[in-house]
């Protein structure tokens, strides 16, 4: 770790040296602005590319589209990108702890990170193993994001697998035209300590820039105890021909550790990522090719037991993945004006090794050559190509179609269509419809993943019941049966601007049919002597049909920003969900979020802003402390409210260096239950022998910082 501190301090005193020798122009302009992509056509909030993978205004997008500008990022109370994702309509954010975050909107609630997918600079960030993003371990900090688009709905018809309900797409800061260096020091409550910084520079035509930090935080619960660890180093290098042609080469490397709750019960999981990317872009065509190298270890936390007996433990798991992939994107040249037609496709291998996880293919088949031998090396890939058309025959209509073939190795082949329509009636008002479909494959973890049992010298499994109890440990948790989760939806969306654009009111209904639900289904039938009958019982990932939901929502958002300086923000969001097979409405989700703020910045420094964001009650599982073996524990969770705010002040000198100090709070608040501001988020508790389990209660956190630029 010191040596990755003394690297970034050295990059940053000799890129200072090298400026203070250099012409710097002093318009405090230009200094606001220095980190502006040459290629930042999308800078203004009202112009969007996810949604149908070229450039278009916010209006006239097929899907529900949020943006997160760099103002927002720097006025925002946000210290982690989930907690910054909360000001999008809708959008539930967990913190399990102070190292697992998961982030969820329009479907039923979860903690697992696994209903949409999230890009970083075009890279697919969600790890092959898990299933999910990892957010507390990506090579990218709050300090490296200059925006953030997220698609709301269905995504699978140009993005695949994964995109269920949407695309979260992070866009770093590329080099500026100048010489030019960021560093921020933080620290405060729950032992927070993070240290941050950037360095950019340009020669000729190539730009470099160079960023990394260190990340450190205890647990909620006990914050002398160490919950989050992190560090990551991230290398960028740009070559452009043009101003509308460029090449990058984009490396990194982190590794972080901490207590992950999962549907699996409490992990302590430390989790690496390499990667490294190659990228191509100009006018009409883009393409990348990338690696990613995940190693992970990781420990349940919870015992085997059964009847208040213990019987075994799980074995630590070490394990190794490496993941290639490809994509290409090409805009069809203009053969008739009133259509435009983009055609894409690509494809993914992963590699997944570990000596201490069962391949349920072998080690209990005994014609198997690795018979009750340990160790698995799965190999998987998928491949998928889409075209995307749109038709504006009169100016205020514009009709979008989609369509996507993927096929994998795991499961079956997958088709996604979207068909959207889009009028504007008036200037400024825009209105949507639109129908789509989309999948999510299962992971390794649920199809492949069957951990090692360890016994205590006190088990009542004993002799050749142990071996008899690994084959049983090679049909937990993994089920390379499994099918897509797959969801259809129809939506509908109104987007006013007005006042010049000062105000913008936007409405989104929605219904989405989510089928095939993956949940971790657990079958015990114990024997005379209490003891699991390894034949009967099973505790797997399945498709629970009775499980299978559907949900109706709308979300309302209102932003008045009167000036560039003050923007405010409300948002209501609400859904009903009920089982497809019963026609019962559930309270397993939430059904009403808030949010309620804004954000200020001055001309002479001040900046801030202040948001309250609440949650309706519901009621929900958790895994059982005393292991998989044991019903679930259902908890309700009350009516709640999270404060996030910041205060800050920041000057900027006439030769372009800028220093700024503020606070940031973290407030839990639960009006109606004690103690009043100290909440689970991950629903949790604390057993009679005082253990606690689930996710932390989440408790205040203030932190300070100081940071400079140049």
């Amino acid at each position: 770790m010191l040596k990755i501190i003394h690297i970034l301090i050295a990059i940053l005193f000799i890129l200072a040296s090298a400026t203070s020798s250099a012409d710097m122009d002093t318009s405090t302009e230009l200094v606001e602005e220095e980190f502006l992509d040459e290629f930042a056509f999308l800078e203004d909030a009202g112009m969007v590319e996810l949604a149908a993978r070229h450039k278009q205004e916010i209006g006239m997008s097929p899907s529900a589209v949020t943006v997160l500008t760099r103002e927002d990022i720097e006025a925002s109370g946000a210290t982690n990108l989930p907690d910054l994702l909360r000001l999008v309509p809708g959008m539930d954010v967990q913190v399990a702890s102070t190292s697992f975050y998961a982030v969820t909107s329009r479907l039923y609630w979860s903690d697992e990170n696994i209903h949409y997918l999230v890009l970083v600079d075009g890279r697919d960030a969600v790890t092959e193993v898990l299933g999910q993003v990892a957010w507390g371990v990506q090579p990218v900090s709050l300090d490296d994001v200059e925006r953030i688009e997220i698609v709301r709905g269905p995504a699978s018809s140009l993005y695949g697998a994964n995109a269920l309900t949407g695309v979260i797409s992070i866009t770093t800061r590329a080099v500026p035209e100048k010489t030019s260096a960021f560093a921020r020091l933080s620290g405060g409550e729950v032992g927070m300590a993070e240290l941050s910084a950037l360095a950019s520079t340009r020669i000729g035509d190539w730009g470099f820039s160079l960023s990394g930090g260190l990340d450190r935080a205890g647990s909620f619960n006990d914050p002398r105890l160490g919950a989050k660890d992190c560090w990551k180093v991230r290398a960028l290098a740009q070559y452009r021909w043009s101003e509308s042609e460029r090449l990058r080469i984009d490396a990194g490397i982190s590794e972080g550790s901490g207590l992950v709750a999962a549907s699996a019960g409490s992990m302590d999981m430390t989790l690496g990522l390499r990667f490294l990317r190659l990228s191509y872009e100009s006018k009409d065509l883009q393409g990348q090719i990338y690696w990613h190298q995940t190693p992970a270890t990781w420990h349940i936390r919870e015992a085997l037991e059964l009847g208040g007996i213990r019987l075994a433990t799980f074995k630590p798991v070490t394990m190794d993945n490496h993941t290639g992939s490809g994509e290409v994107q090409w805009t069809v040249p203009e053969f008739w004006e009133p259509l435009l037609l983009i055609v894409g496709g690509g494809g993914l291998f992963s590699w997944s090794t570990s000596d201490n996880l069962l391949d349920r293919e072998t080690y209990a088949d005994i014609t198997s050559s690795d018979y009750r031998q340990p160790g698995i090396s799965h190999l998987e890939g998928r491949a998928g190509a889409f075209v995307h058309a749109e038709v504006t025959p009169i100016d205020w209509v514009t009709v979008t179609g989609s369509l996507r073939f993927d096929y994998n190795t795991v499961t079956d082949p997958f088709l996604s269509p979207r068909l959207a329509a889009v009028f504007k009636p008036a200037g400024g008002q825009f209105l949507r419809m639109g129908v789509a479909r989309a999948f999510r494959k299962p992971s390794f973890v649920e199809t492949h993943l069957h951990p090692m049992a360890e016994f205590p010298d006190d088990s009542p499994i004993t002799g050749t019941g142990r071996q008899n109890f690994q084959e049983f440990m090679s049909r937990m948790i993994g089920n390379p049966d499994l099918r897509n989760e797959t969801l259809t939806s129809f939506d509908a969306g109104y987007l006013g601007q007005f006042l010049n654009g000062q105000l913008s009111v936007a409405l989104d209904l929605y219904v989405n049919l989510l089928r095939d639900v993956i949940e971790l289904d657990a079958k015990i039938a114990p024997t005379a002597q209490g003891l699991p009958d390894l034949v009967q019982s099973h505790i797997y990932m399945d498709n629970k049909t009775e499980r299978d939901l559907n949900v109706f929502g709308g979300e309302l958002s209102v932003r008045y920003s009167p000036s560039k300086q003050i923007s405010l923000l409300a948002c209501w969001s609400h859904r009903e969900i009920y089982l497809n097979r019963t026609t019962e409405f559930e309270n397993r989700s939430p059904k009403n979020l808030f949010t309620l703020g804004g954000r200020l910045r001055t001309d002479w420094g001040l900046l801030g802003s202040l948001y309250l964001f609440t949650r309706s009650d519901f009621r929900a599982n958790t895994p059982n402390p005393d292991g998989l073996m044991e019903p679930a524990v259902w908890l309700r969770s009350d009516n709640v409210m999270l404060v996030l705010c910041k205060l800050g002040w920041k000057w900027t000198s006439a030769d372009g260096f800028g220093m700024e100090a503020g606070a940031k709070l973290f407030l839990p608040v639960s009006p109606f239950a004690a103690p009043h501001f100290r909440y689970h988020e991950k629903l949790g508790g604390m057993t009679a022998d005082g253990r606690p389990y689930g996710g932390d209660l989440l408790r205040r956190m203030v932190t300070v910082y100081l940071q400079g630029s140049f």
